[in-house]
């Protein structure tokens, strides 16, 4: 993939790993084949492609890359799962120690921790009563927008960024604030 894209225009200059799939059984019913497929999804891909692009950035002195986590990585979900969550909570601190780690190259690592937005992956596990009680809990009372989110990764992803690393940006409508 990296390479098809430095083919094609020369260099990579932003990664955003937005890959995750829910494994939402209990810790007791989950099999461990359920939980290494969540972490090699949500975590192991997040640090392939990561690895993927360092050597590049390096060499041309700049990069962003911005990793989509979630709020449960941060408070253990809610209906999401442990290998989920747990996934989720990886991303976080990988992104921070990516960010030490490539700093003085000019590159950036970013995550941003969304809670509960409008796709499919959210109407795929939970009902329309379970959405309603969620919504409880959101003081904006609505689910986010996937442009709103992706008008978050477009900041950081921008030079009007060039400042931010190793933060998670939560995105939830007031669910969540630390």
């Amino acid at each position: 993939m990296v390479k098809k894209i430095i083919d094609r225009y020369g260099t990579i200059d932003i990664l955003v790993n937005n890959a995750g799939i829910v494994q939402s059984s209990s810790v007791e019913k989950m099999t461990e084949k359920e939980w290494d497929e969540v972490m090699r999804v949500n975590l192991k891909g997040v640090f392939n492609c990561c690895k993927a692009v360092i050597k590049p950035m390096k060499k041309q002195k700049k990069g962003k890359i911005i990793n989509i986590s979630s709020l449960a990585g941060k408070n253990g979900g809610i209906k999401a799962g442990a290998a989920y969550s747990a996934s989720k909570a990886g991303v976080i601190c990988f992104t921070k120690t990516l960010a030490r780690e490539l700093a003085a190259d000019g590159i950036t690592v970013n995550s941003v921790a969304p809670s509960m937005v409008e796709t499919e992956l959210v109407t795929g596990f939970t009902t329309k009563k379970q959405r309603d009680e969620l919504l409880v809990g959101i003081p904006l009372k609505r689910f986010g927008k996937t442009e709103e989110i992706a008008e978050l990764v477009f900041f950081l992803s921008s030079n009007s960024s060039d400042y931010i690393t190793g933060e998670t940006i939560n995105i939830n409508g007031g669910s969540y604030m630390d």
